[in-house]
C-alpha cells in the first residue's frame, strides 16, 4: 500500500493552480488596487517615478506568473487529466476525464468548464502581456494619462475576472477529478 501523502501529480495541480495562479490572481489584485490608488498623483517627480516602477515590475510579475500558470497547466496537468483509461478498467480514480465523463451529473465539467479551462487562460495571459509592456514601456505616463490608465485598469479586471472563473472551474473540476 501506497502511504505517500502527495503524488507528483498533486503537487503539480498545487503549484499550477494555488501557488502561481493564485499568485497571478493576488498580483493583479494589487495592481488593479495600484492603478487606482496612484493614478495622478500630487506626489514628487521622484515619487511617481519609483511608483510607476514598482507598478511595472508587479504587471510583469502578473502576466509571468499567468504565462507560468498556463505552461504548466497545458504541459503538465492537462495530459495527466486527459489520459485514456486501459480498456474494462471500473476504477477511474486516476483518469479525471473519464471519471467525469462517466457520471451524468458531472459530465458538465468536462463538455463545459474543462473547454473554458484550456482556451480562457491564453486570453488572460495575453492581455496581462499587453499591460506589462504598457507599463514596462511608459510607465510614469501609467499613472498620468487618464485614458491610458483605463485602458490598463480595464484589461487587468479583465484578465483578473478570467482568472477567477478559471480558477473556480479548476475548483469544482479537482474536487470531484482529482490528479492523484
Amino acid at each position: 500500500m501506497d502511504t505517500k501523502l502527495f503524488s507528483d501529480r498533486s503537487v503539480w495541480t498545487m503549484i499550477h493552480g494555488i501557488v502561481l495562479g493564485g499568485g497571478a490572481l493576488m498580483a493583479l489584485a494589487a495592481a488593479l488596487f495600484a492603478l487606482r490608488a496612484m493614478r495622478a498623483t500630487d506626489a514628487p517627480h521622484g515619487a511617481a517615478q519609483q511608483q510607476s516602477r514598482y507598478l511595472a515590475w508587479l504587471v510583469v510579475f502578473a502576466a509571468v506568473a499567468l504565462w507560468l500558470t498556463v505552461f504548466i497547466g497545458m504541459l503538465v496537468s492537462f495530459p495527466a487529466y486527459r489520459a485514456t483509461p486501459p480498456e474494462g478498467l471500473t476504477d477511474l480514480s486516476q483518469y479525471p476525464r473519464s471519471l467525469l465523463q462517466s457520471n451524468a451529473g458531472t459530465q458538465w465539467l468536462h463538455a463545459f468548464a474543462m473547454e473554458i479551462k484550456e482556451h480562457v487562460p491564453w486570453i488572460a495571459a495575453m492581455l496581462a502581456t499587453a499591460v506589462a509592456f504598457v507599463a514596462a514601456r511608459s510607465r510614469s505616463k501609467l499613472l498620468t494619462d487618464l485614458r491610458l490608465n483605463r485602458m490598463a485598469t480595464t484589461l487587468l479586471a479583465i484578465c483578473f475576472a478570467l482568472a477567477s472563473i478559471v480558477g473556480v472551474l479548476g475548483i469544482f473540476i479537482n474536487k470531484v477529478a482529482p490528479l492523484e
